[in-house]
């Protein structure tokens, strides 16, 4: 089945009745032992962890990679989760299953925690063999671990903040705190929705003429582009899982819906690569998002960079056109 990213909220299966004096929220209707930690690549801020050793430890198990902005919005949450209750009994895992192959380098992952400040260990898991063990099909997922080592409840995407850490303090034994508070919005209606360009998992192409797979060819936009649709314009390079600007000048346009746009970016040299941005034909200056300067934007490592932030959900049509040969582009997400 093919792997993607959740990118709607969702609850977990139905209210089952679990052992605890309080009830879980949106139990497993059947829990089951947490498999172990193997295949791993390795570990970042902790030496290597079993399952079996965590006996008696609350634990939640984080499956996200660095440049799923789904998974980075969630993680304020999980930060201020092991600060919370690292001391009273919880044990947070965050294992990283690469989506795409320069999520598997080392050094990336390293910045990555670091730049969002995660103190608690961090699994490596390159080869998705934990991923596979869980059966897991989504970024992020939380899985919740009992002291018995069961997994009694799982939830996949963002949002239910309140609900997971209200079933953290019940398996911890802690009292109930004041009423849920209701998630943060990041979603819109009719949001243009996750969309990769990479030839292997593409949709809503719509360029004047099919791909070209794994070598340069010249694109040609449509005079036309449909909502939620993209194209390109000039030489690129398109492979599996992402394109390359094979000469000035190539450009990738997109007609979105949505607030904020965010793009995978990377440089297939190493070397920082410079691109230029429009919005609705116009240089993008006030609705810019962080990592533009000027209308421009400078990609120097792989990783999601922020195109547009806009006040409010607006339908509008990007253009991202490479200064030089080099610039790569995997996938694009919105939100609120």
């Amino acid at each position: 089945m093919k792997l993607f990213r959740i990118t709607v909220l969702m609850a977990t299966m139905a209210l089952a009745t679990h052992a605890h004096a309080t009830p879980l929220h949106n139990a497993l209707a059947k829990p089951y032992a947490a498999t172990e930690f193997e295949g791993l690549a390795g570990w970042l801020n902790s030496k290597s962890l079993a399952m079996s050793a965590l006996k008696g430890k609350v634990v939640l198990i984080d499956f996200w990679t660095y440049s799923c902005i789904n998974c980075i919005r969630t993680l304020p949450y999980l930060n201020k989760w092991h600060e919370k209750y690292r001391d009273q009994g919880l044990v947070m895992i965050g294992i990283h299953t690469p989506e795409f192959e320069f999520e598997k380098s080392e050094d990336n992952i390293k910045a990555a925690i670091a730049k969002y400040g995660i103190h608690y260990p961090v699994a490596l898991d390159n080869h998705m063999s934990v991923w596979t063990a869980h059966a897991n099909r989504y970024w992020p997922a939380h899985y919740l671990i009992d002291q018995q080592g069961n997994v009694v409840y799982s939830h996949f995407g963002e949002g239910q903040y309140a609900e997971i850490e209200a079933n953290i303090r019940t398996l911890l034994g802690l009292e109930p705190e004041t009423a849920m508070k209701p998630d943060p919005t990041v979603f819109s209606n009719n949001q243009t929705p996750e969309t990769y360009v990479g030839y292997a998992r593409a949709a809503n192409y719509s360029g004047a003429h099919a791909f070209i797979e794994n070598k340069p060819a010249t694109y040609q936009l449509p005079k036309f582009l449909a909502q939620h649709h993209w194209a390109l314009g000039g030489n690129w390079k398109v492979e599996a899982e992402k394109i390359t600007a094979a000469a000035p000048n190539a450009t990738l346009r997109i007609n979105f819906q949505s607030k904020h746009v965010f793009l995978v970016l990377g440089s297939s040299s190493g070397k920082p690569v410079n691109a230029t941005l429009t919005l609705n034909g116009k240089p993008l200056t006030a609705d810019a998002g962080k990592d533009v300067a000027s209308s421009v934007i400078n990609v120097t490592s792989h990783r999601l960079y922020t195109l547009v932030s806009q006040k409010e959900a607006t339908n509008g049509v990007l253009e991202i056109t490479a200064s030089e040969p080099g610039l790569e582009a995997y996938a694009f997400t919105f939100g609120s």
